[in-house]
């Protein structure tokens, strides 16, 4: 089988960016304005606060349940796409009811799209990266995501005044990115290839609970650490919705919250690619303490009670910063501490104890807002923050879980014992920023396999064996062969396909040092046909 290497922007990254660039626009071209038009129509704080939270708490229950049946079907593409979709119908819907139980019942439904795709979207851009790459990956597709929320209250500004805050009109005209992102989503591709689950795992609801609860379980101490991590951010964030009534609280007009809005979505276009390449390189536990840093000088700005408009625009600012990591790289970081099988179950338990962390915040929030005003809310919840900022920039953690891929940190060992050892066909034992050392046995007969690394250098070592060297500048035209037995080592250059077969009469024992990695971090491949396996999705996403 061939295998090819790719840069991280695979085409499923880059359609799955668009899908969420016209998605946001229409979003974003009603978020800023609702909680406006739900205020001006009677409703207050609390009641504002309840229906996002009861919004939020029923999209984490569907994304639990969309999680555990993607893992169950091993399916992605499906789900999302029919996220997408209902999102795009619900929205438009709102436009033509005012009463409180048809907003609440289509901001239920437009909820309930997001519930539908967003486990199994963020597992897909987990599978198309490696964790060295992940927060690329992830800070890229927020990207797109953000440009098209800062585009959307760009509309929304036109259309309000142009045609006098008509903002039924504007609810409508929201079908029209909508249609952009269900068109978009067809052109996802993923693998044929299904997983049938154990019996056990087929069982309808119960079946579903008994997944979730066994995935709790049996879930690694850093996962739950992260985890709670994670729901004490959102408990502290709550909505994003108080903030805008809060500006208007503070004298803004809706033209210029909107504005601010706008503001805050630029500057989280611009910063999400580099805050994701800075977790990278720095770890997310530090990375999302500059986030929590972010969210409680954003708060501790808004507690004044009198502030210049500047000051206003600069606190939406501050808190792009921390919206855009914990949007754009929550997924991402929990992600790296939940096998591949598991990836989308292990996202939706995240992201249920989100939506149960939303509700109780915005509750809390609103009831205390209507009881001390303000003031103290924001100013308790800042410093509270700030407080979380200092733990997490002082946590230790490793970044990754594995028994057998020790990269990240320093590793000493015998690698010709762990290489003469080694009974699997390939087994990373340390993946790094910049490289990854793996260790492969290939049976009487057998082969690496002919591929091509497009971008990585490759360096193989024989402990024990012997095998025949082919290279080449194309699959048909490997024109450059060799024999190689037990402390040769074998230089392939970037961009060139080789393949490696046995010839002796017992197993070929071989260390791989590729620069930078190429596999999984974590990757066991116990043979040669998982190997071909889980590499075909990435062989169909290229071509």
């Amino acid at each position: 089988m061939k295998r090819k290497t790719y840069s991280f922007l695979s085409r499923n990254v880059i359609v799955l960016s668009i899908v969420s660039f016209f998605t946001d626009i229409a979003t974003e071209m009603l978020y800023p304005i609702m909680p406006l038009y739900l205020s001006d129509i009677g409703y207050g704080v609390i009641l504002i606060g309840l229906i996002e939270g009861m919004s939020q708490l029923a999209a984490g229950v569907i994304k639990l349940i969309s999680g555990i049946y993607s893992d169950r079907l091993n399916r992605r593409k499906g789900l999302v796409n029919a996220g997408y979709a209902i999102s795009a119908l619900a929205k438009p819907l709102m436009g033509f009811f005012t009463t409180y139980w048809a907003i609440f019942g289509f901001r239920l439904l437009d909820r309930f799209g997001k519930g539908v795709r967003n486990a199994p979207r963020d597992a897909m851009l987990a599978d198309l990266s490696t964790p060295v790459t992940r927060g690329r990956v992830f800070g890229f597709h927020r990207a797109a995501d953000t440009l098209g929320a800062t585009l959307g209250p760009l509309i929304t500004l036109l259309i309000m005044y142009f045609y006098s805050e008509n903002i039924p009109l504007l609810i409508g005209l929201t079908v029209i990115p909508g249609i952009g992102a269900i068109i978009a989503g067809f052109f996802l591709k993923e693998s044929r290839e299904k997983i049938d689950l154990p019996t056990a795992e087929k069982g309808g609801i119960a079946g579903l609970y008994n997944r979730m609860a066994t995935y709790y379980q049996r879930a690694t101490p850093n996962y739950k650490r992260v985890l709670y991590l994670i729901t004490l951010v959102t408990l502290l964030k709550s909505t994003d919705i108080f903030l805008l009534l809060r500006a208007r609280e503070l004298g803004l007009s809706d033209l210029l919250i909107i504005s601010a809005y706008v503001a805050y979505n630029l500057a989280g276009t611009v910063l999400i690619y580099y805050l994701g390449s800075l977790s990278d390189r720095i770890g997310f536990g530090k990375t999302f303490a500059i986030g929590a840093l972010a969210l409680g000088a954003t708060y501790m700005l808004l507690s004044q009670n009198e502030l210049p408009l500047l000051l206003v625009f600069a606190a939406f600012v501050i808190y792009a910063v921390f919206q855009s990591l914990y949007e754009g790289l929550t997924s991402a970081w929990m992600s790296l501490h939940i096998a591949q099988e598991d990836r989308a179950t292990g996202l939706g338990v995240m992201m249920g104890f989100q939506a149960v962390a939303t509700l109780i915040g915005t509750l809390v929030i609103g009831f205390a807002w209507d009881g001390f005003g303000a003031k103290i809310v924001f100013a308790i919840t800042g410093l509270a923050a700030v407080g979380l900022a200092i733990y997490l920039f002082f946590m230790q953690q490793r970044e990754y879980d594995s028994k057998t891929d020790f990269g990240r940190k320093p590793y000493v060992e015998d690698i010709k014992k762990l290489t003469v050892d080694n009974e699997t066909f390939r087994t990373a034992i340390w993946t790094g920023a910049q490289l990854q050392v793996t260790v492969m046995s290939i049976p009487v007969g057998g082969e690496v396999g002919l591929e091509v690394h497009k971008h990585i250098d490759q360096f193989l070592r024989i402990e024990d064996g012997e095998g025949f060297v082919q290279m080449g500048p194309r699959d048909d035209e490997l024109t450059f062969e060799a024999q190689a037995s037990a402390d040769y080592a074998i230089m392939v250059p970037a961009g060139m396909f080789h393949n490696v077969t046995n010839t002796g009469d017992k197993p070929l024992k071989i260390y791989s040092i590729y620069a930078p990695a190429e596999h999984p971090y974590g990757t066991v491949h116990r043979t040669s046909d998982q190997a071909d396996r889980e590499e075909l999705a990435e062989l169909l996403d290229e071509d």
